[in-house]
């Protein structure tokens, strides 16, 4: 009977991790359907925010990192319809870039996926 109790308990335990993972993967998709192409730029803005945050990591402890800059923020204003890029929009979009990197972090997808669509989302709101 107590095996039974225990083997009960395990099923029950792997049952309910598993809806929890599932409920955790859909909470975390957006509510919302893209328009075509733009999941481009978000791949290319989380990609923007993950070497930022490690450009200035690298900066944090003593080392340059300007060698290692993918700059991919041309082709991520172009994309987006700004044809017009003026210094005061490169310094609104480095100064939002570094704001947002510092909340990435390293060790959980979700969040880079989350802040490249907040990201996104301010591009299209400045455009």
């Amino acid at each position: 009977m107590r095996i039974t109790y225990i083997y009960n308990l395990i099923i029950f335990y792997i049952m309910f991790n598993t809806a929890i993972k599932k409920f955790m993967k859909i909470r975390s998709l957006p509510l919302f359907k893209l328009p075509p192409g733009q999941d481009l730029i978000l791949f290319l803005i989380k990609q923007e925010l993950l070497g930022t945050r490690f450009l200035n990591d690298l900066q944090g402890v003593g080392f340059g990192g300007e060698v290692f800059s993918m700059d991919l923020g041309v082709a991520i204003l172009s994309l987006m319809g700004f044809h017009d890029r003026t210094d005061e929009l490169w310094e609104w979009y480095f100064e939002t870039l570094n704001a947002f990197a510092e909340r990435v972090n390293l060790s959980e997808d979700t969040t880079a996926d989350q802040l490249a669509l907040e990201f996104y989302v301010e591009l299209r709101g400045r455009n």
